[in-house]
């Protein structure tokens, strides 16, 4: 009787032991951890965080610090049955010296090194040509997602591109989609895509998206590099995606964005790999699926370095490090790009150097081309790179006042619309700007242009092309209708980049052998300091901007 009782004890115990580990696996069942960047540029190495508050300069940043986190993940107990996926929603080539010294090598070497799930392609990855990138993907362990490129010749996506791919866990399927914004045919140099043809994603999207229900998947991503108004545009138009996780404007949400009709939830995770999204999925009931969404910091000492992925990194990085270092000015002032449609301190100071150094009667740099901000302190050559990574050089145009003025008309007529509280916060937080009102919105049909020598008084609500008030030279001279003047841009703007394609067509441009870069350090060399903030040029007569340090 006694055997009996403890044949019956144990047997009952291994049962109840079955019925917990099956129950504790069906509570797990189908949950997903999805660890997302998009805009990295680069980034691969933590620096002081441009954004911090004076005086801190903690380091942030980098992959070393990102698998740190992501193999915290992997060897926690909690998670132990959940699948961990790391997503990029592209734009990792293009932003920092070894990414231009590699031509985007490193990129692949490090996105393999972090056994990335799979990326979508951004603009920037054509910037040093397609046939480059062709020669640099044929190194990836990983899928490109990318369904809306497609090459000319052919008529078919490149073929290390798929337009789609299904994931699996427990018996859960994710099926992402990948697209990219089809303004890199104007974002990028003609001779890199002449090649490619950049597509509406829309009516590709939705049938991908009744196809991959068919295929019994329980959760749509569409991986995007649309941009963050976009993404709410594609959203309201495409019923059945479950998750956005965008970039391209290089927004930072830490909440999601339920974008209406069919709340869609957008995640956006910031860029430089200052952020990463943890994005948790749990579709142990797929009717149901709960999303929980973390904007992490990737700070150094809160986080650590991965010891491998650190010495991948001094491999590529020791040589250039003395070089960057070099110190060429310093800064009282935070100095960013600011808001969309506003006024740009930091594009101020670039398109300042641009005339300085050209000689040009006015100067413009457009609102894309003014990246990483300058905090208060010491300026290096890194910093500036930063800025600036771009190798465009300065080109001057011959232009009357009158093509100045329809050149500014286009360039301030793209849609506006009120800033909400994630603009305000995001202003906040990057611009060091109280701002608030009526912001334009990044992308077609033009760039916006910072000038130099010049001030812009316009309204954002009127409609296009009829928008300035008031256009005058720093001296409050108006233009002369019929006078011929000397105008530097970028190479990259002069040549019809950002829609302005009309530019390339004007006679008389003259190729200057300058760097916007390198005009860039000397000025700042010659001012030594920077006491503060460019005068204001751009007057937005329905936003309120309050600058603070």
């Amino acid at each position: 009787m006694k055997r009996f009782t403890r044949f019956f004890c144990r047997s009952y115990a291994i049962a109840l032991l079955s019925l917990f580990i099956l129950f504790a696996a069906q509570v797990n069942a189908g949950e997903f951890v999805i660890f997302h960047t998009s805009d990295v540029h680069g980034a691969i190495a933590a620096r002081p965080d441009p954004n911090g508050k004076d005086g801190e300069k903690r380091q942030i940043g980098g992959y070393a610090v990102l698998k740190n986190l992501i193999n915290s993940y992997r060897s926690s107990a909690e998670h132990a049955h959940k699948r961990i996926m790391y997503l990029d929603s592209g734009d990792f080539f293009q932003g920092t010296p070894i990414v231009d010294r590699t031509k985007g090598a490193v990129m692949i070497d490090f996105l393999n090194h972090m056994n990335v799930e799979a990326v979508t392609m951004g603009n920037h990855e054509f910037d040093y040509t397609y046939q480059n990138l062709v020669e640099q993907f044929k190194k990836k362990k990983f899928p490109v997602i990318c369904c809306n490129v497609f090459e000319k010749a052919t008529g078919m996506l490149p073929e290390f591109a798929e337009e789609y791919r299904i994931f699996t866990h427990k018996g859960r399927k994710i099926g992402i989609i990948g697209i990219d914004t089809p303004e890199t045919a104007k974002m990028s140099f003609e001779k890199n895509v002449k090649d490619l043809i950049f597509c509406q994603p829309e009516p590709i999207v939705r049938p991908l998206v009744k196809l991959l229900r068919k295929s019994g998947v329980d959760f749509i991503i569409l991986m995007s590099h649309l941009g963050y108004e976009a993404d709410l545009q594609i959203a309201s138009q495409i019923e059945g995606i479950d998750l956005i996780l965008g970039g391209h404007t290089h927004r930072l949400t830490k909440e999601f964005t339920w974008a209406p009709p069919f709340n869609i939830p957008i995640a956006h995770p910031g860029s430089s790999s200052e952020n990463t999204s943890i994005i948790h999925i749990d579709l142990t009931d797929a009717a149901a699926p709960i999303l929980r969404l973390e904007s992490v910091p990737l700070y150094v000492d809160a986080i650590g370095e991965h010891p491998e992925t650190k010495q991948l990194e001094d491999s590529y990085l020791l040589e250039l490090k003395a070089e960057m270092a070099r110190v060429v000015g310093e800064s009282k002032v935070h100095l960013s790009r600011g808001i969309s449609g506003g006024d740009s301190p930091e594009g101020s100071l670039i398109a300042d150097a641009m005339r300085k150094s050209s000689g040009a009667d006015f100067a413009f740099i457009n609102f894309g081309g003014v990246r990483q901000p300058f905090s208060k302190g010491p300026i290096t050559v890194e910093d500036v790179f930063l800025v600036q990574p771009f190798d465009n050089v300065i080109e001057l145009v011959d232009m009357n006042g009158f093509m100045i003025r329809n050149l500014i008309e286009k360039a301030y007529s793209n849609e506006s619309r009120p800033m909400d509280a994630a603009d305000r916060q995001d202003a906040k937080e990057q611009h060091r700007n109280n701002g608030d009102g009526t912001k334009l919105m990044v992308g077609s049909p033009h760039g916006i242009l910072l000038p130099s020598g010049l001030h812009i008084t316009y309204d954002p609500t009127l409609p296009p092309m009829k928008r300035l008030l008031k256009l005058t030279t720093t001296d409050g001279k108006e233009l002369e209708a019929e006078r011929i003047y000397s105008v530097a841009f970028n190479d990259f703007v002069a040549e019809g980049g950002d829609g302005f394609t009309y530019l390339r067509e004007i006679p008389n441009h003259k190729k200057l052998p300058i760097l916007v870069r390198d005009a860039l350090i000397k000025h700042i060399e010659e001012l030594k300091v920077i006491e503060k903030r460019p005068e204001k040029r751009v007057f937005n007569v329905k936003l309120r901007e309050e600058l603070f340090d």
